[in-house]
């Protein structure tokens, strides 16, 4: 591990419900724990839904003037990424999780997004497509950190695929159908041609972090609607579940969800996405399917139908999640914040 602790410091635009912030929250809380000096800087007063041990300082903004002096400063978003090159109060790096220069509701800023990303700063990856994708089109200095599981939260509690056809199929879908790239649209449209199709109730169970659109409900009416659920509240939302669908398109950094399922034995239908596709090898761990609704309807009938898919798909599920763990990511990171420092410390602030 690390030869003396690091100052580190994270950036986080705020700490709403997202994915992307929880894993930020994991990774402090694991490089605290392991004797590190973590700052995690916000600019609101901390997360409601996540239950952080740490303390987030607020600050209006980021500048030479609020981040403290820092062996590494990590940005998590791309204008807190511009925000850790300019202020240079330690070396400066970039946490992606997932271009956003990609992403439909981001293009008008793609010009200044793609200007950060070309900055010479390491960029940690918690997915292994995009340190190609990274490399590739940014001559990106890249480290794969990973992701990880709280297995305090993710674990199977129901037998693995009890029963022969279930009397009620039990649909997750988790995101917001406002973000273009949940694709939850086409998911919700092959879920309404399923529970048309089968000859038992499809109870469908959707969780936001936003209250459910006119849009949404034009499609199909959920059973259960949850918005804004507390982090420790999501295992038993999983475990209360026979499949999670999920047909993000390509731009996905990673997609939690499906690997949360998965780590609390729960078979999923995915997109043949890189980011889904990255999770395990061989691809036998989801029933991976075209993001088309008639394709989504089809694999949410071969589940209720096929037991042994639903048994396979459990246990292979749990196999690959089992291999995401705070160690892994910790070493992993800490490897990599140690090759950063020192190599700041032999060059100038750019690499």
């Amino acid at each position: 591990m690390a030869s003396r602790p690091l100052r580190i410091t994270y950036l986080l635009e705020s700490t709403e419900l997202w994915g992307g912030n929880k894993v930020v929250l994991e990774q402090a809380e694991l490089l605290s724990d392991a004797g590190h000096e973590v700052t995690v800087l916000s600019k609101d007063a901390g997360p409601t839904w996540y239950p952080f041990r740490l303390r987030v300082v607020k600050a209006a903004r980021f500048d030479a003037s609020t981040i403290p002096d820092s062996d590494i400063v990590i940005g998590t978003y791309w204008p807190t990424v511009r925000d850790a090159y300019e202020a240079k109060r330690g070396m400066a790096a970039h946490l992606c999780q997932g271009y956003e220069g990609g992403f439909k509701e981001l293009s008008s800023f793609k010009t200044a997004i793609d200007e950060v990303y070309s900055y010479r700063i390491p960029k940690l990856t918690v997915s292994p497509h995009m340190n190609k994708f990274l490399e590739e089109r940014f001559n990106a200095k890249t480290y794969y950190i990973g992701q990880m599981l709280n297995g305090d939260i993710f674990y199977p509690q129901r037998p693995i695929a009890a029963g022969g056809h279930p009397d009620i199929l039990n649909v997750l879908v988790i995101g917001p159908f406002e973000a273009d790239v949940k694709n939850i649209r086409t998911t919700l449209e092959g879920v309404a041609m399923a529970r048309n199709s089968l000859s038992v109730p499809l109870k469908l169970v959707r969780v936001s972090q936003f209250a459910i659109s006119d849009d949404e409900r034009g499609i199909i009416t959920p059973d259960i609607y949850r918005s804004h659920v507390p982090h420790p509240a999501m295992g038993d939302i999983y475990r209360d579940s026979d499949v999670l669908v999920s047909m993000s398109k390509a731009e996905e950094g990673f997609g939690l969800p499906p690997l949360e399922a998965m780590g609390c034995g729960v078979p999923t239908i995915l997109s043949r996405i890189p980011s889904h596709l990255s999770y395990g090898d061989p691809h036998d761990y989801a029933l991976f399917v075209e993001s088309d609704p008639k394709a989504v309807s089809e694999g949410v009938q071969s589940i209720w139908r096929d037991r042994g898919l639903r048994q396979s798909l459990s246990e292979r599920g749990l196999s690959v999640a089992a291999r995401y763990t705070g160690e892994s990511v910790l070493e992993r990171l800490v490897r990599a914040l140690n090759e950063i420092v020192a190599f700041a410390g032999n060059r100038s602030h750019d690499i």
